[in-house]
């Protein structure tokens, strides 16, 4: 399968193509794939209070989200490799499974340390999951189709943002929020046997030992390092944490660079080329989008004195109009594309300042509007920037670069999840603290964000710069 020009006819194919044959097959187990990791993380959001209730281990409580973080980076890093070793159907249904086997072993947890160690096991299978599910649209979609099932996606992550709190919120009962992760499991089963059936697979050359294991476990002590940040209350501590895991994951994108089997495409940190322009861009959008994320729900309740169930259904609207912007972006022809990726950083761009200026001050109807922009933001960036890494990169790259799309994704929203605490800690906040230190450090916190959102806008300067050298 090559890029090549497409004909005016195709430039954008039709939402039948995707939903009918065998893409229409591949659609759906994107779909349920996608799904399943996707709702499981809202859904965790819900019971843990109701875990923590019945298992106990209060200092673990974090851990639950950070070690799954970590997990998901691992899995999505190493989808490539796995994919080569195994081939993409035994690679694809494998994830499913670990997934499924991370769910069993959590609701049968004794106790809290063993309840985040299989949360560990369930980010590795969901982030294989998703990568897998992105490297089989760069391999099995044509490129005129690939913004079109790139929507559907978006929509999914939509819908689970709305459904998995409701589904988590069922079991969210001592001795029964077990039930949320058994739950899934018909769905795994499914999931599983329809890859194994239904998904077309090359054979894999079946060698383990070229799976980048030092590289994972440079790129795993990174993500480790950086979530570990939320454990100390001390700002140098947290420095310091983030220098070393920033430090790890630079030697791990160099030694990657020069290996043989690379897990990432070549030149994926050169800012100078359209490749690693585009990659930055992907990095600093997830940064914005964990920083706006983190404290949302905090400060509309804590300065704004919006009810829980209220600020959850503002939390949401940057998904729902992410998922809205992105089905609009799937019906324009490619050629769109740059202008896409402008237009959707200057809405984040819009967004993160109107969050900065009215965290305090409100009204929340203006902070609903920002949050609301940079949704459409990123919903017009997300299907641009997998569309371009995957054209830009050599055929045999292609499966590679779709699937280190998550992983990439989910370091940045490491790094920004930690980000936003460090600030938030240097600026004073602390448990218990009053309504002008919160609403101080949040000023901070969002303003720092601007400052990354307007920095993601001037990647795209070497982006055009490199295309017309190109």
């Amino acid at each position: 399968m090559t890029d090549q020009q497409p004909t005016p006819a195709e430039e954008t194919g039709r939402w039948a193509d995707i939903f009918t044959g065998s893409l229409g097959v591949y659609t759906l187990v994107l779909s349920l794939g996608m799904g399943l990791f996707a709702i499981n993380q809202f859904v965790v959001a819900t019971i843990m209070p109701t875990v923590l209730e019945d298992l106990g281990g209060v200092r673990f409580y974090s851990w639950a989200f950070s070690l799954f973080a970590v997990g998901a980076i691992v899995g999505a890093a190493s989808a490539h490799g796995l994919r080569e070793a195994f081939g993409l159907r035994p690679a694809y249904a494998g994830a499913g499974l670990v997934l499924g086997l991370g769910l069993t072993g959590a609701a049968l947890a004794p106790d809290m340390p063993t309840f985040v160690g299989w949360r560990l096991v369930q980010g590795i299978g969901g982030g294989a999951l998703a990568s897998q599910g992105y490297g089989l649209i760069a391999i099995a979609y044509p490129p005129h189709l690939r913004a079109r099932v790139l929507g559907v996606v978006s929509t999914i992550w939509g819908t689970a943002t709305l459904m998995g709190p409701g589904f988590g919120a069922l079991f969210a009962e001592p001795n029964f929020w077990q039930w949320a992760f058994l739950g899934l499991l018909p769905l795994i089963a499914i999931f599983v046997l329809m890859v194994w059936f239904r998904v077309e697979s090359n054979k894999g050359h079946g060698k383990l030992s070229v799976l980048p294991y030092r590289r994972l476990s440079l790129l795993t002590l990174a993500v480790f390092l950086i979530s570990s940040t939320s454990l100390t209350e001390d700002l140098w501590v947290s420095a310091l944490l983030t220098l070393i895991a920033i430090l790890f994951a630079v030697m791990t994108f160099r030694l990657d660079a020069d290996s043989e089997h690379n897990m990432f495409p070549r030149g994926v940190t050169a800012v100078s080329t359209e490749l690693g322009s585009v990659y930055w861009i992907l990095f600093l959008g997830s940064i914005v989008l964990a920083i706006v994320n983190t404290y949302s729900t905090f400060y509309l309740q804590a300065l704004h004195g919006v009810s829980p169930l209220i600020a959850g259904y503002l939390f949401a609207i940057q998904s729902i109009m992410w998922t809205a912007s992105a089905l609009i972006v799937a019906t324009l022809p490619r050629r769109f594309e740059a202008q896409c990726l402008v237009a959707g950083l200057a809405f984040i761009l819009a967004g993160a300042v109107g969050v900065w200026l009215t965290v305090d001050s409100g009204p929340v109807s203006v902070i609903a509007v920002a949050l609301a922009l940079t949704g459409i933001g990123l919903g017009f960036i997300n299907n641009p920037t997998i569309q371009r890494i995957i054209s830009i990169v050599p055929e045999k790259e292609k499966h590679m670069a779709g699937a280190s799309v998550q992983a990439i994704r989910n370091i940045g929203i490491s790094f920004g999840a930690a980000a936003s605490g460090m600030v938030a800690a240097a600026a004073g906040l602390s448990h218990g603290a009053e309504r002008e230190a919160i609403a101080f450090s949040m000023t901070w916190v969002y303003g720092i964000n601007a400052a990354v959102a307007l920095l993601a806008l001037a990647m795209t300067i070497p982006m055009f710069l490199a295309r017309r050298r190109g």
